[in-house]
Order: structure tokens, then C-alpha cells, then sequence
């Protein structure tokens, strides 16, 4: 390589070391790399792009890619198109396991956003001791999720199980949670809106605290009672964070899993089998990795779709900015 190809003089020497480190620094400031905001997004970018990658992208465009052939354990050994799309699709178990999948994500999601919105309303007035009430609501939500479904295992229990020992002093008999196909969606709709419905609250209260006092001040002035306050100023400005809340919520419900594989197995027969838990059965019970593959792809088809009508339905209009 000639001097000439360096961009050097023939009589300067070549740096080493230090100074050649201090030599480029000084080119990148040059060409105002060091200065740019796109050097800073490439620097801080790119290490949560390649986690994302090797964790989510790639193992999403892998489970597509396998969904089209036959394998052995993880390996692809034959090409057959549709096939197992069509041997899934035809199953009545997947639609049976996508009908509790929906009926549960459903009630969940309703209920925890609803209830979480009142009683963020609610700890929004509390002045005093505001930040015990909180932890207390946020506390179920960090417990691990094989200890929260053992609890609501006994709290459960048709025989001993303190949910039935209140509704006795009632006079409601006893209800079979667990084992009856009929409250087993239900049963698992109550304990997710009590593991939830903290991180809802806590989310939702902080968007209330953004809210400006003087609208209220001013509604107030105008003889606005509480209901038309909140109608035309907590709701159009806990849309963007009610938005949040709710995808978040749909999500995990979509995904339910621990619940059914710790305390129902599926059952009573396949009344809480979920489509997660299909394809943990399809992938380690009969080590069929295709048709896994295939329920993996339609619950994120379904996820997607889901999330996208929400954002259709909840995306705040011009006006309410």
C-alpha cells in the first residue's frame, strides 16, 4: 500500500498505540460521528436489537419457518406445505382451547381494567397514607406465579378452601371452582384480576396524577358535577395510558399458562385447556414440533389482531389531545 492509499505523507510516520487510538477519535470527530445523535442511537440501540433478535425476532421466524415441515425434535426433516396447518386447523381441541383462551382473556381483561380504573379513582382522593395502600394493591402482583396458583389451589377448595367457607356464611353452598367445568374459567378470571389488578391501578393512578387540577378547578367553576369531569376530562386524557394498560393486559391473558398446567391440567376434561398449554403439549408430550409451531403462529395472529383492534377502538382522536 503506497502512501498515496494512506492519505500520508512519505515522510510521516505511522502512528502506534496511543496515538493511534487518539488519531481516530480525532477522524470521528471530524466526520462528526462522536457529535450526532444517530452515533448515540447506534450506540445505545444495539445491544437491545441483538437481544431482541436472538430472542424474539429470530425465534418467531424460526417457529413460522418450522410450521412448515415435518420434524425431529427441532430439526426440519420434510417439506409438507399446509399440511399441518390443516391437521391443526381441523383439530377440535384447537378451537376448544382458543374458545377458553378467549372467553378467559376476555373477562380478565374487562374486569381488571374496570375495577383497576375505580380504584385508582378512589386512591387518587387519599391524601393521607396513600403509599401503603398502594404497595398493598401492588403487592399480589409481584408474588411468583407457581406460588400464587398454589394459594388459590386452597383457596379454592370445595371442602376447606376460604372462598366457600365465606360465601357459606352466605347461604351459597359450596361451589366446585376447579372441578366443575362451568366455574373453572371464572375461577381463573378471579385470581388474575386479583394478581393484576395492582399494576393497573398503580399504571392508571400515575396517568390521573398528570392530569392538571386547574381543568377540574375550572369544570367545577362551570357547575360540572363529578360524572361530567370525568367524562370530558379523566377519560379523553387516560386514553393513551388506559390504551397501555389494556395491551399489556390482553397480552398475558392471551398467554395464560400456570394456571391450567399447575391446577387443572387442562381439565375438568378440556374446559380450561388453554392455547398455550396445546402447545406445550404438542411440543413435549407427543414432541411434535410442526403442529406446536403452527399453534405458536396463530396465537400470534391472534395477539396481533387482538392488539391492533384494541389500538383501533382506544387510539385517541385529534380532539381529545
Amino acid at each position: 500500500m503506497t502512501s498515496q492509499d494512506t492519505g500520508r505523507s512519505p515522510g510521516a510516520s505511522v502512528p502506534t498505540g496511543r496515538s493511534a487510538v487518539r488519531e481516530g477519535l480525532h477522524r470521528l470527530r471530524r466526520w462528526r460521528l462522536l457529535d450526532s445523535k444517530a452515533f448515540f442511537l447506534c450506540v445505545t440501540l444495539v445491544p437491545a436489537l441483538v437481544i431482541l433478535s436472538l430472542f424474539v425476532f429470530w425465534p418467531i421466524l424460526y417457529s413460522i419457518y418450522l410450521s412448515f415441515f415435518k420434524t425431529r425434535l427441532f430439526t426440519p426433516v420434510e417439506f409438507v406445505g399446509l399440511d399441518q396447518y390443516r391437521a391443526v386447523l381441523s383439530d377440535d381441541l384447537f378451537w376448544t382451547a382458543t374458545r377458553n383462551t378467549l372467553l378467559y382473556t376476555v373477562g380478565s381483561l374487562t374486569i381488571s381494567v374496570i375495577v383497576g380504573l375505580i380504584l385508582a379513582l378512589l386512591l387518587n382522593k387519599v391524601t393521607r397514607a396513600a403509599g401503603v395502600y398502594r404497595t398493598g394493591f401492588f403487592l399480589p402482583y409481584i408474588v411468583p406465579y407457581a406460588a400464587y396458583a398454589l394459594l388459590w389451589f386452597w383457596l379454592l377448595d370445595p371442602r376447606y378452601g376460604f372462598v366457600n367457607y365465606i360465601l357459606g356464611y352466605l347461604g351459597v353452598g359450596p361451589i366446585p371452582w376447579l372441578q366443575s367445568s362451568s366455574w373453572v374459567i371464572p375461577a381463573f378470571v378471579v385470581m388474575s384480576v386479583w394478581k393484576r389488578i395492582g399494576f393497573v391501578c398503580v399504571v392508571l393512578l400515575a396517568g390521573l396524577q398528570t392530569v392538571p387540577t386547574e381543568l377540574y378547578d375550572a369544570a367545577s367553576v362551570d357547575g360540572a358535577g363529578p360524572w361530567s369531569r370525568f367524562r370530558y376530562i379523566t377519560s379523553p386524557k387516560l386514553i393513551p395510558i388506559t390504551l397501555f394498560v389494556a395491551v399489556i393486559q390482553l397480552i398475558y391473558s392471551l398467554q395464560i399458562f400456570v394456571e391450567p398446567y399447575v391446577l387443572t391440567q387442562g381439565g375438568p376434561g378440556t374446559a380450561s385447556l388453554s392455547m398455550a398449554q396445546l402447545l406445550y403439549n404438542q411440543a413435549f408430550g407427543t414432541l411434535n414440533i410442526g403442529q406446536s409451531s403452527v399453534t405458536a403462529v396463530a396465537m400470534l395472529v391472534l395477539i396481533g389482531g387482538s392488539s391492533a383492534v384494541l389500538f383501533r377502538l382506544l387510539q385517541p382522536k385529534d380532539a381529545d389531545l
